[in-house]
C-alpha cells in the first residue's frame, strides 16, 4: 500500500518542528484548510503541495522519499 503524501507532510512537520499554523501561513492557506488536508477530509492539490514544500524548505522529492513514516529519523524530532 502506498503512503498518502499527507502522511509525509505530517512527519516532515514534526521532524522539522513546524506547527500547522506556521506552515499554513507560509503556504498562504487558512489553518482550517490545512487541517482538513492533513485530516484527509480534503484533497491536496499539486499547487498546494508545492506551496507546503516551499514553506517547509524541502523539495517534493525529499518529501516523498525521506519523510515516509517508515523512514522517520528519531534524531530529528523536536524535544518538547
Amino acid at each position: 500500500m502506498d503512503t498518502d503524501i499527507r502522511d509525509n507532510v505530517k512527519v516532515a512537520m514534526k521532524e522539522r518542528c513546524f506547527t500547522q499554523s506556521s506552515i499554513a501561513t507560509k503556504a498562504h492557506m487558512s489553518p482550517a484548510t490545512f487541517s482538513m488536508i492533513l485530516g484527509k477530509k480534503r484533497k491536496l492539490d499539486a499547487n498546494e503541495l508545492y506551496a507546503l514544500c516551499e514553506a517547509m524548505e524541502i523539495s517534493p522529492t525529499e518529501l516523498r522519499d525521506r519523510y515516509k513514516p517508515q523512514n522517520r529519523k528519531e534524531e530529528g524530532l523536536c524535544k518538547q
